[in-house]
């Protein structure tokens, strides 16, 4: 096992209302361990989130998938950018992964592998 390698701890926040994702979330990073990686699924962009993970000292990844009620996914970034300045928008698929500071090279080799 080299430095490469994270342990994935999944976290589906996607169901929860508000401020359960929040708290949740912060609860499962207390526990977090170096070598580990947490998988966050939500159906918002939890902006608020960011600043707290810097300040806590975790690196972060964010992949969002902007979804139409017909599940055909938005790959262009013009229309990307018509529905994140649409606040509203309820049909976000929104991965963050997160990892300690000291394992944020092995967090950008991690993100670039496909978790379904």
């Amino acid at each position: 096992m080299g430095t490469n390698y994270l342990q994935a701890i999944d976290l589906d926040v996607s169901e929860l209302p508000a401020p359960e994702p929040m708290r949740q979330i912060l609860l499962a990073l207390a526990a977090l361990s170096p070598g580990q990686c947490l998988v966050i699924y939500h159906r918002k962009n939890p902006v608020p989130l960011y600043p707290k993970l810097i300040e806590l000292g975790f690196a972060y990844r964010v992949d969002v998938e902007y979804s139409l009620n017909d599940s055909t996914v938005l790959s262009d970034h013009q229309s990307n950018k018509q529905l994140r300045s649409n606040g509203s928008c309820e049909d976000l698929a929104v991965v963050i992964k997160v990892a300690f500071k000291t394992d944020e090279s092995a967090l950008a080799s991690f993100s670039e592998m496909e978790l379904a």
